[in-house]
């Protein structure tokens, strides 16, 4: 019997399997087992390729419903973060809003605002040495993302052939793992770094662009609003510009780097993925605009609430002592529906897109599992190729799903950034720097026609046209009813404001042409209610001037506040507290005046500096403010009668003009307003003249001052 060529081809071929170890058989039993294998060996083998492709589907199948969950848990998570919002009660106070919660101008129409994409990125231009280390290690940690599924395929064909192989790829596998670690590892550290760098950076010159500002900048802009700015904005634009970049970069090489391995391994498979990928990147457009116009909206509340905040906590002794704890607490939230209005808006926003998103990706890839599995069937591909291929599926679509999660939150740095940036370019009304420095004061400070408004109540002018005249080296004594206008004299004096118009002359020069740094250099202010910082008695005392101990000590003791200084435990290394809430009324004005003295200034100005003293102290402190007066010009908003009765001049101011000017007698036998604030104060025995709606007394006034 003859054998059949075929089958003897393919019998020599199985022989190939048959261990060397093996004795050998008859040749009857060697015909029986080659028929053996002759009918089951395909089969066995199509039996292998099924259950890798049942073990490749439990995968995709887990990696699918995963991803589901998380998408799901995702927009669950941002719902409730924002309901835990609601219950916190976030609101926003400050910015003016229309009914569709846009803020607005004055006069009601929206606010356009815009920044530049590439001047966000810019600001990272100054490291950009250590950028470019963590972009190579970004290029390395992503080509080992990028390779490893090709690896993950070769390891599937290897262990169907030869252990050899199988041993050499897998190893090749751990150190591709191992290298992307690695420089995962750099690129993670080097963008942190270089963050931290910038927004340093950032903050500093945030800050020192807000602290230029003139003083109307800040009477309309709340203070916790501009730190809100310094700590919460600039920590967004650094993430932004650093983590969400570097973020964007990877999973954008990512997907390109997993479609060119996709496109070698199988054209037709990458373009049933490719179907869906227009449809995801309109929809990653759109929904970055939209999210970006919400998370800036919402920034701004979060501002306004840190603001009130700021507010209502630093004035607390106030809130405790009007029991006002639950106002504070209804200004806090009166607001909370519209803020949480946007946030529901961002959640809904947030979460509707992921799922999408996510059900569109997992579409896609239950459409490429079935289209892969068909060619491995019909032997188009090896099980090797497809489990590659559903891999770098997986990296594209979990690609997809990080960049738009990473977007939104560069959208959100954009948004932030809009008021960094208008920050920093803005240019304040009255620079800091540039003009003219006298090489000395000569003449008097003349106010001439000047009539003024605060930018921030534009419909009440608070000066009249009012004029006057201090020589160098006089006392003036401002008098005059509360909100007729003597501080705001003194705040044109520093050149805090500028008049709307007349002019304000140092001698024969406008104040305008002077350089604002130079001039107050010249000057020390004592306001009634004195600020002092959080340190020690020593540095409130040398703020304005670098001193030593001896220094630091006359003037205190010129204040007459050395003595009280020297009861506490440390003395001047006592620490004020916020505020210099740890030290009374009296010693924080005393300390303030010594502050005061410590300049050795041209012109002192002072709003009725003793006004919180005893009398001992005050008799003191008037000696020592005596002593300053020799050759200086001395400003001072009086409000006790002995201040007045040592001026040289006394100019009295009601409702924003000049009513009276002349000496202390000469506007008591006038029998005007002057006169009426004195009789006030004689007859009620109050020590403040801040009253105008008295009446004529027969009393004589001088007799009773003499008294």
């Amino acid at each position: 019997m003859e054998e059949d060529p075929q089958r003897t081809r393919l019998i020599g071929e199985s022989n190939s399997d048959v261990s060397p170890d093996r004795e050998p058989e008859s040749q009857d039993e060697i015909r029986v087992n080659y028929r053996y294998r002759y009918y089951t060996l395909p089969s066995l083998r199509y039996i292998n390729v099924i259950r890798m492709m049942l073990f490749i589907d439990a995968i995709i199948a887990i990696a699918f419903w995963a991803s589901v969950i998380f998408s799901l848990l995702e927009f669950i998570m941002a719902l409730l973060s924002f309901w835990a919002m609601r219950k916190l009660k976030i609101q926003r106070i400050l910015h003016r809003l229309n009914d569709a919660l846009e803020e607005v101008e004055e006069d009601g129409k929206p606010i356009k605002r815009d920044v530049n994409i590439f001047r966000l990125v810019r600001l990272i231009k100054p490291e950009m040495g250590m950028i470019s280390l963590a972009a190579l290690s970004l290029l390395a940690s992503t080509a080992s993302q990028t390779t490893a599924p090709l690896f993950f395929g070769m390891v599937v064909d290897a262990a169907q052939t030869s252990m050899a192989r199988l041993n050499r790829t897998v190893l090749i596998l751990l150190l591709i793992y191992i290298a992307g670690a690695i420089a995962g590892l750099f690129r993670a550290t080097l963008f942190t770094l270089a963050g931290q760098r910038m927004v340093a950076r950032l903050r500093k010159e945030l800050f020192n662009s807000i602290i230029q500002q003139e003083i109307a900048f800040f009477d309309q802009n709340r203070t916790g609003e501009l730190t809100n700015r310094l700590a919460s904005d600039t920590q967004v634009i650094q993430n932004a510009v650093t983590v969400n970049i570097s973020m964007l970069a990877r999973y954008i090489m990512q997907i390109i780097g997993s479609l060119v391995f996709m496109f070698v391994l199988n054209a037709s498979l990458t373009g049933v993925l490719l179907a869906v990928v227009p449809i995801i990147s309109l929809g990653a457009v759109q929904y970055g605009k939209f999210v970006r116009r919400i998370r800036q909206k919402f920034q701004d509340r979060l501002a306004d609430a840190s603001s009130t905040a700021e507010e209502n906590i630093s004035n607390i002794r106030t809130v405790k002592s009007f029991v006002a704890e639950n106002k504070a607490l209804t200004l806090y939230s009166e607001s909370v529906d519209k803020s949480y209005l946007e946030g529901k808006r961002l959640a809904i926003a947030e979460g509707s897109f992921t799922g999408t998103i996510g059900i569109i990706v997992a579409a896609a890839i239950s459409l490429v599992l079935w289209y892969g599995g068909k060619l491995v069937f019909e032997k188009d591909i090896t099980a090797g190729v497809l489990t590659s291929f559903l891999l770098y599926t997986l990296n594209v679509a979990f690609a997809f799903g990080l960049l738009s999660s990473v977007y939104g939150d560069f959208m959100q740095a954009v948004g932030a950034s809009i008021r960094i940036f208008e920050l920093l370019d803005k240019t304040p009304a009255i620079s800091n720097q540039g003009g003219m420095k006298l090489d000395n004061l000569q003449g008097g400070l003349e106010f001439d026609r000047v009539q003024f408004t605060y930018p921030s109540r534009p419909d009440n002018q608070v000066l009249k046209n009012v004029s006057f005249h201090v020589e160098r080296g006089q006392m003036v004594a401002l008098v005059g009813p509360s909100g007729g206008g003597k501080s705001t004299i003194v705040n044109l004096i520093e050149r805090f404001y500028d008049p709307d118009s007349g002019s304000i002359k140092l001698g024969s020069t406008n104040l305008k042409l002077l350089d604002p740094s130079w001039f107050r250099k010249q000057m020390s202010a004592v306001s009634q209610e004195p600020t002092l910082f959080a340190c020690s008695i020593r540095d409130n005392i040398s703020y304005g001037k670098e001193a030593d101990f001896n220094e630091v000590q006359e003037a205190a003791k010129q204040a007459n506040a050395h003595d009280f200084i020297m009861s506490f435990e440390e003395k001047y290394d006592t620490l004020v507290g916020e505020r210099g809430v740890r030290l009374s009324g009296g010693q924080k004005q005393r300390v303030a005046i010594a502050r005061a003295l410590l300049i050795n200034p041209d012109i002192l100005l002072l709003d009725e500096a003793t006004s919180a003293l005893d009398a001992e102290s005050e008799h003191l402190v008037q000696e020592a403010i005596d002593r300053a007066m020799n050759n200086r010009t001395v400003l001072v908003i009086a409000h006790r009668l002995s201040t007045v009765r040592n001026a040289n001049k006394v100019i009295v101011i009601s409702k924003g003009q000049l009513a009276e000017e002349g000496t202390h007698d000469e506007l008591i036998a006038r029998n005007g307003v002057y006169k009426k604030l004195v009789l006030r104060q004689l007859t009620a025995g109050e020590t403040n003249i801040k009253e105008d709606n008295l009446t004529d007394d027969p009393v004589d006034n001088r007799v009773l001052m003499n008294k």
